[in-house]
């Protein structure tokens, strides 16, 4: 009898180790950034992986590769690791993302947003949500926003305060359809080009121009080739911290829920980062030498009218009635 209960309890012990073991999973996640770390991106990231350890007891970690380094410092090798689940989690630019989903390029409307708040409004919204769904069908699970910030513009020929000014202009623009539109609208002469390429294009005088958040104007230099910034909070850049769909279904549910909130949280803290940030920047920018132009309302009103036929165009491209919506949400 002795025997047979010590088998019995034995038997229990392996049965009570055995399932700690299944529930007790640690989770090591590759969290990929195209920036480095002097960015508000990588700012972001940090802070999500500290609140994830924090949060979970040290059982999910996060690992941070800056510059794209598993995906050979390319983006869009970088967005395809995230969708094959190579890599767990990104942040990934809304623009970027317009490659697998062209409905976020819905956030680079010319004049969507006013500022920071109205955009960030809408983010936090239902409809915000919705774009976030979108990319479900991509495998990828957005998470949170966070803001790479408005989309200012410089050059090295005159300053730009109306659009006679910005016409012949031979500006780099980012490889999506909307932006040489919108600039061709404007008569100016835009083209798509590696951003590695762009200082040496600049500074031999290939392009006149580029445009760009004052964040990555500054980081990669752009003073010391540009002379003229004009800030007309043209386009917001939002960006998402995504992770790969068939990993997160298979994260436990309260996994799942931390995580989540330190998404939202960590990209909060992403944003007010920016927003702080990007005055001091600008007041760098003129201490190295720039001109600075700040548009009025008026000026870009004028600028406004003349690229209004891309909200058409890109209704047309999407159908849905986004466009209405978000523009109904903004007013």
């Amino acid at each position: 009898m002795r025997k047979i209960f010590a088998v019995f309890f034995v038997s229990l012990v392996f049965v009570s180790i055995s399932c700690n073991r299944e529930t007790d999973k640690h989770h090591e996640l590759k969290l990929s950034l195209i920036l480095g770390e002097n960015s508000d991106w990588y700012k972001g990231a940090v802070r999500f992986a500290e609140l994830v350890e924090e949060r979970t007891g040290g059982s999910c970690r996060v690992k941070i590769f800056p510059h794209a380094q598993l995906a050979g410092q390319s983006q869009r090798t970088e967005l395809e690791m995230l969708q094959t689940g190579v890599i767990d989690i990104s942040l990934e630019s809304s623009i970027l993302l317009t490659l697998i989903e062209k409905r976020m390029g819905i956030f680079s409307l010319p004049w969507m947003f006013d500022n920071y708040e109205e955009a960030y409004r809408i983010l936090d919204s239902p409809l915000g949500q919705h774009m976030l769904d979108l990319l479900a069908e991509k495998e990828i699970t957005g998470l949170a926003y966070g803001a790479n910030g408005f989309r200012q513009i410089t050059n090295s020929i005159n300053p730009i305060r109306t659009p006679a000014d910005i016409s012949g202009m031979k500006l780099r623009v980012p490889g999506i359809k909307m932006y040489i539109d919108i600039f061709k609208l404007l008569d100016a002469d835009p083209s798509s080009m590696n951003f590695g390429e762009l200082f040496t294009a600049l500074a031999q005088g290939t392009m006149d121009g580029q445009e760009n958040p004052v964040s990555v104007i500054y980081s990669a230099r752009l003073f010391e080739v540009q002379r003229y910034l004009t800030l007309w909070n043209y386009s917001f850049d939002p960006v998402i911290l995504c992770v790969n769909k068939k990993l997160w279904e298979t994260l436990e549910p309260d996994i799942r829920n931390i995580i989540s909130w330190c998404a939202r949280d960590a990209m909060k803290y992403e944003r007010e980062s920016v927003a702080q940030g990007e005055p001091s920047i600008v007041d760098s920018l003129k201490s190295k030498g720039m001109e600075i132009n700040t548009l009025d309302p008026a000026s870009v009103r004028a600028f406004k009218t003349i690229v209004e036929p891309i909200y058409h165009q890109f209704d047309r491209q999407i159908g849905g009635g986004l466009v209405d919506k978000f523009r109904n949400a903004v007013e």
